[in-house]
């Protein structure tokens, strides 16, 4: 990747050494300190931006007018997180990085006939938080959410940013019931945790809507997200801090083909076995 869009290396080390100052007693010096290492021992470091997940080094909020090459290295580690299909405020997964996962899950679950479950959940008065303690204080709060979730879920699963205060946690393998468990236990991890902004102590609770396939038809990712989205809006109309459920997409749909089979054996041993059934 070429870095002619880049600040120079020198330029870069001068304001990052200012910053290292400014920020002695700041406990987000050690990504600042980490990015100015790699700047001055290895000289394709900006290839290092392209491979890792970059977007937690420079947290801090910066001034345009005096760190102007931070804004921009910032800016396009930030891009380059996005081309990635990540987030960069949390790590997780963007839109366009879940998306990419639910073609993939859709695929698999079709042809190994294994369920798949969809949960869409949402901070509840998440404007109120940024309203009365500021944006900063709203990023440490969707942080949080994140690493509940990362921490929570099984390496199989994806979990996505997939707007503001929205998050989606796509469980491959996984039927409803065992869903609903995990569900219900991130939802009082996130419930009971607390998270300083300044002098006050917050406490979140979150939404969540959840649709479901059995295994048993191929899975359609329009429905799955129409669903989970209909279902969490239930839950925000009827109180929220809740979980509500679509009815499982393919219910009923094994049952069927069963009762399809026995009805055509019935009819075919009735046939042999009645005389008056013969054809004159």
């Amino acid at each position: 990747m070429a870095n002619h869009n880049l600040p120079s290396d020198e330029t870069l080390l001068g304001e990052l050494e200012i910053l290292e100052q400014e920020l002695r007693l700041s406990p987000v010096i050690s990504g600042v300190a980490a990015l100015v290492r790699l700047i001055r021992s290895d000289p394709s470091w900006s290839e290092r931006l392209r491979e890792k997940n970059l977007g937690h080094w420079v947290v801090v909020p910066l001034h345009g007018d005096k760190f102007p090459a931070l804004v921009r290295l910032k800016e396009h580690i930030e891009h380059l997180t996005v081309l990635q299909g990540l987030d960069p405020l949390t790590g997780l997964a963007n839109r366009r990085g879940f998306d990419q996962t639910m073609v993939m899950e859709v695929e698999r679950s079709s042809r190994f006939k294994t369920p798949l479950t969809l949960c869409i959940m949402d901070l509840d008065n998440f404007k109120a938080v940024n309203d009365t303690y500021g944006h900063p204080c709203g990023d440490d709060v969707i942080k949080t959410v994140a690493s509940i979730l990362l921490n929570e879920m099984r390496m199989i699963d994806t979990a996505a940013r997939i707007g503001g205060e929205e998050f989606a946690l796509l469980l491959p393998g996984t039927g409803l019931a065992r869903a609903l468990k995990l569900l219900q236990r991130i939802q009082s991890i996130i419930q009971t945790t607390r998270i300083t902004c300044g002098d006050a102590r917050l406490s979140m609770t979150m939404s969540m809507g959840v649709a479901s396939y059995r295994g048993k038809l191929t899975p359609d990712p329009v429905k799955l997200l129409a669903e989970a989205d209909k279902a969490l809006y239930r839950a925000k109309r009827t109180g929220k801090n809740r979980i509500e459920t679509s009815p499982i997409l393919d219910l009923g749909y094994g049952e069927e083909q069963s009762l399809v089979h026995q009805n055509e054996k019935r009819f075919l041993f009735s046939s042999f076995s009645d005389p008056s059934s013969s054809a004159e």
